[in-house]
């Protein structure tokens, strides 16, 4: 017959089979002092609080900031402690700590909101830093201070504390596991080692200790026999194995153990520091290489980079509340309800100084039809240009450069270096008059461009050769139709080139939609603002075609980041001129490129962003000036070509003569912030920015008796900015003052006062638990009968002395114990006592397992020797945080 296999498990009290025999107790082991478990439970607590102030630390490392490192210290401690105290045995610890972590925790959720911006700052300084976009997370800060950022970052670090502790807890102290606490902390660690950045020396040596130390208590306790969720632990000798099966012993274990591995770990990494300081080891230029490939990698396929894939899809991708406009949407029109910003950072940009508007074309498209624009194709029958261009090593991108090089042989260009950001990183993003072909990078680096319409992007940073024609000498010269004339020929191919391309232009950018509203808005530009019935090309200037263009926009439309959608079935141009009447850039710039086709003008459309001459701000040493341009330069233009001139913006939106109306004052002109100024009726002589050229008068040939540039325009939200948490009207404050007044109030040391304040309140309540005990125990020793009093001298005995340490958790009989007791007590050398437990145990057993009658004598006795354990034996031994413990944990003074 087949014997039944006995099925077997380990508990912490022993070894016991399913029949039912326990075999109790572990191996002994050659030690020379019995170690004591208790500390273990501290020494993880300890671990626990290195491992949260090394990584909260390391993290401030990385954010190139101020942060209250007294908050920091004070938190990592607090959760420590309180998280090792809630595994106590004793309730009264246990729920002090638990009344604690629940004051912490309603702190936490009182400081949400600043929380939520201590975020939005943390991100803005690592991304700056990193000099990557600024997160869509990271959008709310233009109203609030600089100045409150520190106290922002360290409300923040107190829940990401919390977390970390919380993670660390559970890695040190509610179970050994590896892991998990290397989950919880390397990931900081990596964010500034990513992009090459040395965190803390002493937050580094804190982690790996902590980790080898977790690693070698985590691998030890699971590689031996497993019982259920609690595990043996297997002590290796000469090849024998031992099991433990009791949770003290392991724990007594661990702590020699403990002890062990933090040394060994601290000597390898001094080891480790001293050889790559002898040997002058540095890591392989190899790994600079991959790092910067992983880092371009992540930039181009960021969540900015990914909702522009979006938007040059559909139109706009909403995400987090956000919609894309300007250098993202990809030509795509009339499909979102509106715009906003985020406040993010699409551009750095550095440059000598500019006059007027720097315009920094990206996305260029040619082909209007199903309410989008696209690229221009170009097929090899076509492309007559190229190979001339090529042959004059320059691209047809070149074009308008080459031309005022030409022209103006003496005059000197500017450069100017790009770094693309938060912006679509599809396109090179440069000034007009721009030398594409020599953009300060090589190979793969290098940017490339198209046959036709926008260069594209190979690396986030680049330098270009630009003029602005601006600083030509003689304002009427800046103007395109100006640098038109004269034009010396110095290269045939060159010129041969030029003549095909603008011939192809001719081809391809003059074709116009259908649409009875553009004939209805070209007769009225006809009428009412150039004073004809018929239209002659060669009667008018390019200037005085485009300015009249404007003048109608102006009159009878207005500019607002939420037109709504254009309707299903109707086309987009049809109803912004007819029904809408309203819009943003890409609106205006898309009927503008139309209306200018159907004055003779080959155009087209453009994204990309505008930088004012006043947003430059203070000079650098070197008369540079970086802008941090914000995704609010995000602007829409037309384009029109003219014969040996080039490409050149057409402005046509309401409000961006020289100006932004999305950006506030400030934003505009960051040396001064002055007091918007009342707008003043315009005159019939207006200012016409040509391009990046300088202005000119020009005056319009419009019938005297029109007035249209009365119509009132709305007020667009923009001109306020879109920072958040900035509120404007009567009543209302900012975030930011909200802030400077917390901020004022002790800031987040608030935290601090309300645990500091809990905590008395808890004091107060162990104090009164404390007094109840004590009277309980009193109670108990003085009243009932002979026999319960003589069971409870025997209880609150075997309390005392266990907290000298004279304690046996072993399964054993009470005469046993008392046995073990006073075993202990001569090893303790404390001999004169140890008959004195045995006749309080003897007499108990008496009192509870016979009907004997326990005397008055008896029981004074036992009292008396009661008294002498109590203040003869255990109180001397107790001083300090032992006294403490016995006073408010047990309760027993």
């Amino acid at each position: 017959m087949k014997k039944k296999r006995i099925k077997s498990k380990n508990k912490d009290i022993g070894f016991i089979s399913s029949n039912g025999i326990c075999i109790d107790g572990d191996i002994l082991m050659n030690c020379e002092r019995e170690h004591n478990s208790g500390s273990f439970l501290w020494f993880q607590i300890l671990l626990t609080f290195v491992a949260t102030i090394c990584t909260a630390f390391m993290a401030v490392s990385f954010l190139d900031m101020e942060i209250y490192k007294t908050t920091i210290i004070y938190y990592s401690a607090m959760l420590s402690l309180v998280f090792g105290l809630m595994k106590s045995s004793h309730k009264i610890i246990k729920f002090s700590a638990l009344g604690v972590m629940i004051l912490h925790v309603i702190y936490l959720v009182s400081r949400i909101s600043t929380i939520k911006y201590g975020l939005f700052v943390v991100i803005d300084r690592y991304l700056s830093r990193a000099n990557q976009p600024n997160s869509t997370l990271g959008v709310q800060l233009s109203g609030i201070s600089t100045i409150d950022y520190p106290y922002l970052a360290s409300n923040f670090f107190v829940f990401f504390i919390t977390l970390v502790c919380l993670g660390t807890a559970a890695a040190c102290l509610y179970r050994i596991d590896f892991p998990l606490l290397f989950i919880i902390t390397f990931p900081v660690f990596e964010l500034g080692m990513y992009w090459g950045w040395e965190p803390s020396m002493w937050t580094v040596i804190g982690l790996f200790v902590c980790w080898v130390t977790v690693l070698a208590l985590h691998i030890i306790n699971h590689t031996t026999n497993k019982a259920g969720r609690k595990n043996t632990f297997a002590v290796h000798e000469r090849k024998r194995t031992f099991y433990f099966t009791s949770e003290k012993q392991k724990a007594c274990f661990y702590n020699v153990f403990m002890k062990f591995t933090a040394i060994l770990s601290s000597l390898v990494l001094v080891v480790i520091m001293l050889f790559s300081a002898i040997t002058g080891f540095t890591r392989p230029e190899s790994f600079a290489k991959y790092r910067h490939d992983i880092s371009t990698a992540v930039s181009n396929f960021s969540l900015t980079d990914l909702r522009n894939a979006f938007s040059d899809y559909d139109g706009g991708f909403d995400l987090f509340g956000i919609k894309t406009v300007g250098g993202t949407n990809g030509g795509v029109l009339g499909k979102t309800a509106g715009i906003s910003f985020n406040g993010s950072t699409a551009l750095k940009v550095v440059t000598p100084k500019f006059s007027n508007t720097l315009y920094l074309r990206g996305y260029v498209a040619g082909v209007y039809n199903d309410n989008s624009w696209t690229p221009v194709d170009v097929n090899g029958n076509e492309d007559t240009f190229s190979d001339d261009f090529e042959q004059g090593k320059i691209w047809v991108q070149d074009l308008d450069y080459d031309l005022i090089q030409r022209k103006y042989a003496d005059l000197t260009p500017a450069q100017i270096s790009v770094s693309v950001l938060g912006a679509s990183k599809k396109f090179v993003y440069a000034p007009y008059a721009s030398l594409y072909s020599s953009d300060g990078n090589t190979d793969d680096k290098k940017m490339r461009p198209t046959t036709e319409s926008y260069v594209k992007l190979s690396s986030t940073k680049y330098s270009l050769y630009y003029f602005d024609p601006s600083l030509i000498e003689g304002r009427l010269e800046a103007l395109p139709e100006a640098i038109a004339t004269e034009v010396p020929a110095l290269s045939v191919n060159k010129d041969r080139g030029v003549d095909a391309y603008s011939e192809f232009v001719h081809q391809k950018y003059m074709d116009v939609s259908k649409s009875d509203e553009l004939d209805k808005a070209y007769k009225e530009i006809l009428n009412e603002y150039l004073g004809v019935d018929i239209y002659h090309k060669g009667d008018w200037t390019y200037e005085e075609i485009s300015t009249a263009i404007k003048n109608y926009f102006s009159d009878n439309f207005t500019y607002t980041l939420e037109p709504g959608v254009t309707p299903k079935g109707e086309d987009f141009i049809d109803y912004f001129l007819g029904t809408q009447k309203e819009g943003y850039c890409s609106y205006f710039a898309t009927a503008g490129a139309e209306l200018l086709r159907m004055f003779g003008y080959p155009s087209r459309y453009v994204e990309g962003y505008v930088v004012l001459n006043s947003q430059l701000g203070e000079p650098e040493d070197d008369s540079t000036y970086e802008v941090s341009v914000k995704d609010k330069c995000a602007h829409a233009w037309a384009e029109v070509f003219i014969d040996n001139a080039g490409w050149y913006p057409a402005e046509f939106t309401p409000g961006y003569d020289n100006d932004n109306p999305n950006l506030t004052q400030q934003e505009k002109d960051p040396k001064e912030v002055t007091t918007t100024k009342s707008t003043e009726s315009k005159p019939t002589t207006t200012t016409q920015n040509g391009g990046q050229g300088g202005t000119t008068s020009v005056v319009t040939k419009k019938p005297a008796n029109s007035s249209k540039a009365s119509t009132t325009k709305k007020t667009n939200s923009a001109s306020n900015g879109h920072g958040a948490g900035v509120m404007s009207g009567t009543g209302k404050t900012s975030v930011s003052s909200r802030i400077t007044e917390n901020n004022s109030d002790h800031g987040s040391f608030v935290g601090i006062f309300i645990t500091l304040g809990g905590l008395l309140i808890i004091g107060f309540g162990v104090v009164v638990h404390r007094d109840i005990k004590v009277k309980k125990m009193r109670s108990e020793l003085s009243n009932g009968d002979n026999r319960s009093r003589t069971v409870a001298v025997y209880r609150y005995m075997l309390k005392y002395l266990k907290l000298i340490g004279i304690t046996d958790s072993r399964n054993i009989t009470d005469l046993q114990l008392c046995d073990r007791l006073t075993e202990k007590c001569q090893e303790m050398q404390i001999n004169d006592f140890s008959h004195m437990i045995k006749y309080i145990g003897e007499l108990a057993v008496k009192a509870e397992m016979s009907n004997s009658v326990i005397s008055d004598g008896e029981l004074e006795t036992a009292l008396s020797y009661f008294e002498i354990v109590k203040d003869k034996i255990v109180l001397p031994k107790l001083s300090g945080a032992k006294l403490l413990n016995a006073k408010f944990v047990y309760c027993l003074y």
